[in-house]
């Protein structure tokens, strides 16, 4: 591996959230959360919104509605046992998201999923809606839950790709994403159909709102060539 996607030959590199970003988990998540939280004796009532689970950690949801460490633990394997037994595949892609990720590729930025999902689930979706070939890898919470934060994960990825934070942006749909990439210096673009609402996202200071995958392109180039003075622009 060479050092050339420093220079001309890549126009920079994108981070992409999956849940709500790239797709909609929602079938296949809300299945197993409920599944665990009734295998710890603490169902989840019917009528009660589960939006909110999408985006966090799920060890911290878990904590955060059981109040229990070990009952929370607990409750994750669950959830994992259910998720990973087939429902991670109850997920559908956005409309456009695909030509979104084949327009940024053929665009030449380079691509990866940085994800709180554990990664093992994250590569299998990646795979399933014929995206893998589009990212160069795909990061994501670890198994022993010791990364599973956000700002954790981006900042594995840049180490581990040596990219420069310069002209490297995150894309996601929530708070969390907005608050990880600024931990490491990143700026975020916010997606407006994912399960953030554009007050989340705004609030959070995210670079600027799309609001349909076909502008996604359009607008990571403007954010990316924002960042990189070149001589043309500075005469413009």
């Amino acid at each position: 591996m060479t050092a050339s996607h420093h220079g001309h030959s890549h126009r920079g590199t994108v981070l992409l959230d999956l849940d709500g970003t790239v797709s909609d988990p929602a079938g296949g998540v809300y299945a197993s959360f409920r599944y665990a939280l009734e295998q710890v004796g603490k169902p989840w009532p019917d009528d009660q919104p589960l939006a909110w689970i999408i985006g966090p950690p799920l060890s911290e949801s878990f904590s955060l509605l059981l109040g229990d460490h070990d009952k929370a633990k607990q409750a994750l394997q669950h959830y994992r046992t259910h998720y990973g037994a087939g429902a991670l595949y109850d997920n559908r892609l956005y409309p456009g998201m695909s030509d979104a990720i084949a327009t940024l590729a053929e665009n030449g930025f380079r691509l990866f999923v940085a994800t709180s999902k554990l990664v093992t689930f994250a590569e299998k979706i990646v795979q399933r809606f014929g995206l893998a070939s589009r990212f160069e890898r795909v990061y994501g919470s670890s198994l022993d839950g010791r990364i599973d934060k956000k700002g954790d994960i981006i900042a594995m990825c840049l180490a581990a790709e040596d990219i420069d934070p310069e002209t490297c942006l995150m894309v996601g749909d929530r708070e969390h994403d907005v608050n990880g990439a600024r931990a490491n210096g990143l700026d975020c673009i916010g997606v407006t159909w994912g399960y953030g609402s554009a007050d989340e996202l705004t609030a959070a200071q995210a670079l600027t709102l799309c609001e349909r995958p076909a502008d996604l392109a359009t607008l990571v180039s403007h954010a990316i060539e924002a960042r990189i003075p070149t001589e043309q622009s500075s005469e413009a």
